[in-house]
């Protein structure tokens, strides 16, 4: 995909499942006009929020995800001014060291990851742009907590999920990568390769919310357009395989998210049949509801999730009506688990409400 104004704030943070930038920047070229208001209630890493404001649309993101939503308003909020968000970063600097020397800071499956100093000063920084919404920021921070590279500040462990690489990099060969890391200089790098677009001047209004979409919190027909992409049937673990930086955003026990997702093999049909309900009030007559799923499959059984949602829709929300749908195979270099059986193709669904 060509490189355009904010392209690379897509690329702020690793996230498991996401929409492809380029695909969703067509849907809301395609379904939407200037202005109009934009739901995404299963926003992930913000790809589609994200297009909206570069297109001038109004958006309502949510997630139930705590790490989702950071993704997202950190993409949403992005400075673009490039001198100011270091000078920022240097006041965070300042915090650090006052901070250096608090006590216990983590359990032990967190410390396994770090060197000691390393984390404490990831903590406070943390701390110093959470409690000043420095949103981008944080999400800048979110982003190199883990991986084997030394810009990172984890010792050597996967990117896209949290486990250590120990064996790969024994302590004793490769001593270097499990020393302490500064925060900072790190950070600045990360900062600047991200802001090497900066985005374009906002001029639309945005909203991200941490908040299931079975909970109704929009009012009826008052939005244009959804384009959304949901779980489905246990495909991806978005709790546990984003556990560390869970933890980071003060999500002790990554179950306590996982509690809250809807999807489940056993529950997916109730969950949709509530959501394409909410779905169908909160649209505008004449409004345009799209959804990205894909096949799943567990074990040795199938699941064909675009039928399933297209016999929901036909019982719960028949003021949907499906206007086109088609179907693309999910290249390897896309799927977070190249060699599992989860999703492989992924289907778009574009119903009107009529």
């Amino acid at each position: 995909m060509d490189y355009y104004p904010g392209c690379r704030l897509h690329q702020i943070g690793p996230y498991i499942g996401k929409i492809r930038p380029s695909l969703a920047r067509q849907l809301v070229l395609d379904h939407s006009s200037g202005g109009d208001w934009v739901w995404d209630p299963f926003c992930g890493s913000g790809t589609v929020p994200l297009e909206c404001r570069l297109l001038g649309r109004n958006v309502v993101a949510s997630d139930v995800n705590p790490y989702a939503c950071a993704l997202t308003r950190a993409k949403l909020h992005a400075p673009r001014s490039l001198d100011n968000c270091l000078a920022q970063l240097n006041k965070a600097a300042l915090s650090r060291e006052s901070h250096s020397g608090t006590g216990d800071i983590a359990p032990k499956w967190v410390l396994d990851f770090f060197h000691e100093q390393t984390l404490r000063e990831i903590k406070s920084i943390a701390s110093h742009f959470i409690r000043r919404r420095q949103y981008f920021h944080m999400g800048c921070l979110l982003s190199i907590l883990h991986h084997q590279r030394p810009g990172f500040l984890s010792y050597p462990a996967s990117h896209l999920v949290p486990y250590l690489r120990n064996k790969r990099f024994p302590r004793e060969r490769y001593p270097e990568a499990y020393e302490y890391r500064d925060p900072i200089p790190r950070l600045e790098s990360k900062i600047i390769r991200t802001l090497s677009f900066p985005p374009p001047p906002p001029i639309t209004r945005f909203t991200v919310l941490q908040r299931s979409v079975i909970h109704r919190y929009l009012p009826s027909e008052s939005i244009d357009t959804i384009i959304t992409s949901p779980p489905y049937m246990n495909a991806l673990d978005y709790a546990r395989d984003n556990r560390l930086r869970l933890w980071l955003l003060g999500v002790e026990d990554f179950r306590t998210v996982k509690q809250r997702e809807i999807g489940k093999i056993n529950t997916f049909g109730s969950d949709m049949a509530i959501t394409l309900r909410i779905m169908t009030d909160v649209l505008k007559p004449g409004g345009t509801c799209i959804l990205v799923l894909g096949d799943v499959r567990h074990s040795s059984r199938s699941y064909n999730v675009p039928s399933m949602i297209l016999d929901l829709v036909n019982i719960y929300a028949p003021a949907l009506v499906l206007e086109n749908q088609w179907s693309d195979t999910i290249p390897d270099r896309h799927r977070s688990r190249r060699n599992g059986r989860a999703t492989r193709q992924e289907s778009v669904m574009i119903f009107r409400r009529v």
